[in-house]
């Protein structure tokens, strides 16, 4: 007992594999978002795609994005080492990540790619006749694509192996839990590793890949 006549509050016991499942989330969440990127990047490539469609645009702007996901922040589980990206590909996908950064994700206003190129300026086209207000559009052009495209099938490898781990050292915990969806507790060191949710109808169609849709509107 305290002075003050009153037992210490326990401290949380921190479960020795929570640091494992949480490194199981980047490999997951990385996973995910590179497969995504591939079937983007196909899906461009196979209708041959070019710059002039609008959707070339937003796809293109996704897969970058997407594609950069796992390489920032995301609190608290953090975020996938650079060191697995092979060597080889290092100078693109250093590339990729400034293009999400100072092109996509973000605008800088004043950022020069070149002389007299900027790539978010505002342009007013006059013929002499009307006057026509622009705002210029980045296009990402195929043959970076072509490249991201053996960028991401080497990192999809690389992610599976690290998945295919963890899956093998969590197999018995999780046959134990019985059927339903379990949440990866990455936010907790003192609760269980993996909660069941909700959400689970208890149906999948066999041979389909299972995703969760988790429908966002306004918040």
């Amino acid at each position: 007992m305290s002075k003050q006549g009153k037992a210490p509050t326990p401290k949380a016991t921190s479960n020795p594999d929570f640091e494992a499942v949480r490194i199981w989330y980047r490999m997951e969440f990385a996973n995910y978002s590179f497969e995504v990127v591939r079937d983007v990047i196909q899906s461009i490539l196979e209708k041959k795609l070019d710059h002039r469609p609008p959707e070339y645009y937003a796809m293109t702007v996704g897969a970058i994005c997407i594609y950069a996901r796992p390489f920032t922040n995301n609190k608290p589980v953090g975020k996938l080492a650079d060191d697995i990206v092979p060597a080889k590909f290092k100078p693109l996908h250093d590339k990729i990540i400034t293009m999400r950064h100072k092109l996509f994700a973000h605008s800088e206003a004043t950022l020069a790619v070149g002389q007299d190129d900027y790539p978010h300026e505002a342009v007013i086209e006059n013929d002499g006749k009307t006057m026509v207000m622009a705002v210029s559009r980045v296009a990402v052009i195929p043959d970076l694509l072509e490249q991201m495209k053996d960028l991401v099938d080497e990192l999809i490898t690389r992610t599976n192996f690290h998945r295919s781990k963890f899956a093998k050292k969590f197999t018995k915990p999780l046959q134990k839990l019985g059927k339903g969806e379990f949440r990866l507790n990455i936010a907790d060191p003192a609760a269980p590793l993996f909660q069941k949710t909700r959400s689970w109808s208890g149906q999948n169609s066999i041979g389909q890949p299972y995703i969760p849709i988790r429908p966002v509107g306004p918040m």
